[in-house]
């Protein structure tokens, strides 16, 4: 008879057990809506809390057995009745929060427009809700250059637009014009007027661009944020020039604080806490797959080379008067390969906002074909902080891959983008002026 070692029988032992708690989990929790704490009985063990992303919390051996189900091991020596596991839903389902991480105008070089971004807004409650949105320049301040003339430009800069949506009603809107929406928004272009338009797109195209993101709430009649899981948002990119389009879904982050529907979450207001308490957490990391750059493996008929835009947003936001600044952290990047070959040291600095190409990442470059080694792969992304990356903190993040695919060297151009899957729970505040009701 073949012996078994104790260590592949402790192995085996807490996979079936962490096997039985998922089904115990989900059989409790189906029988007991809201029921949230669970205690997994398992002689000989001792059991500590496990952290699931819909906020329950189940009592495990280890960290293994933890991870087996998706959880966040919460320490030895825990318990579920003395830890608030944070909540996280489903990133593309409604909130309370909307975020838009992608919204980009650009004019080729004789100033005419070659790409829009069309925004739209979902209120499906049939009761009216106010909505405070920011729009924010992603793209960091640019002087003025005397040898060429170029104009200096604002960055890092925004601006809020109050509306109101109906019950149940839809809007949308233009980057460019602000039009139509509830009677019109400001339009992108506040945030750098000027002629020509926009800023150098610093890519060798001649073109000029304006870029940057949407963040979008529920307040009351005093400004105050509120409880209003009614809501969800979308951008289309309109690319006129290449003839193609692609949507760009929001994210969005839901109250769960438990208030009722249409109060404040907590009593400070202009604090929205995305700490899994308050409003749903974000993500400790994110995993984004991609197609290798210049693979051509999508080819049949006709070449089809691929290309990645990869749009990463730390979470944190300070639209404040006396603003602390924007949020910066260092991006470090685990790389797989389709060989399961891990490949590290990749890294990016990333202040408020960053937007490029896979292709021109600093070396190393796990992003390319010839040093990925296959034509697919995916990649780990963990906000963190590092000496040489400024000010730079560990962040929860959101990162949105949009997959540029030229057809017979650029004669046809098609693309799409996917939101980043995440792990783990990372807390993150948004924080603005309330603007008070009307005086008396």
């Amino acid at each position: 008879m073949a012996r078994v070692s104790v260590s592949t029988r402790i192995g085996l032992a807490l996979t079936l057990l962490a096997c039985v708690a998922t089904a115990l989990l989900s059989t409790a929790t189906a029988a007991r809506p809201g029921f949230g704490r669970m205690r997994v009985l398992a002689m000989g063990f001792d059991l500590y809390a496990c952290c699931l992303p819909d906020g329950d919390c189940v009592e495990l051996p280890d960290a293994p057995a933890c991870d087996a189900i998706g959880g966040v091991y919460q320490g030895d020596g825990t318990q579920c009745v003395l830890v608030t596991c944070p909540s996280q839903r489903p990133t593309l389902t409604k909130g309370s929060l909307v975020i838009s991480p992608r919204v980009e105008l650009r004019w080729d070089a004789a100033g005419f427009l070659v790409r829009d971004t069309f925004l739209s807004l979902t209120n499906d409650h049939p009761s009216d809700v106010r909505i405070l949105a920011y729009f924010v320049n992603g793209d960091s301040p640019l002087p003025a250059d005397p040898t060429s003339g170029e104009r200096a430009h604002p960055g890092w800069n925004w601006l809020d637009n109050e509306l109101t949506l109906t019950g149940n009603q839809p809007v949308y809107w233009s980057a460019l014009t602000g039009q139509p929406a509830a009677g019109g928004v400001s339009p992108f272009t506040a945030l750098d007027p000027g002629a020509p338009p926009g800023r150098p797109a610093g890519d060798g195209s001649g073109d000029r661009v304006l870029r940057g993101f949407v963040y979008a709430w529920a307040v009351n009649a005093k400004g105050e944020e509120i409880r209003w899981n009614h809501l969800a948002a979308e951008a289309t990119i309109v690319d006129y020039r290449g003839g193609a389009s692609w949507s760009c879904p929001a994210v969005s982050h839901g109250v769960v604080s438990g208030v009722p529907h249409g109060d404040p979450p907590d009593p400070t207001p202009g604090v929205l806490n995305l700490d899994g308490v308050e409003y749903d957490a974000g993500f400790a990391t994110l995993r984004v797959p991609f197609q290798a750059v210049g693979s051509a493996a999508f080819s049949g008929p006709r070449l089809i080379t691929s290309d990645t835009e990869l749009t990463l947003l730390p979470l944190d936001l300070d639209v404040r008067q006396e603003t602390s600044g924007v949020a910066t952290t260092l991006m470090r990047f685990d790389v797989w390969n389709m060989n399961e070959v891990k490949l590290s040291g990749a890294r990016r600095c990333v202040s408020c906002w960053d937007q490029v190409s896979l292709g021109v990442y600093d070396p190393p470059n796990h992003f390319l074909l010839e040093t990925l080694q296959t034509d697919h792969g995916v990649m780990r992304i963990d906000g963190t902080a590092a000496a040489d990356c400024i000010d730079s903190t560990p962040r929860a993040a959101w990162a949105i891959a949009t997959r540029r695919l030229r057809i017979d060297g650029g004669a046809d151009d098609a693309a799409s983008t996917g939101v980043a899957a995440g792990a783990g729970f990372e807390a993150a505040v948004v924080r603005f002026d309330p603007v008070g009701g009307p005086p008396r």
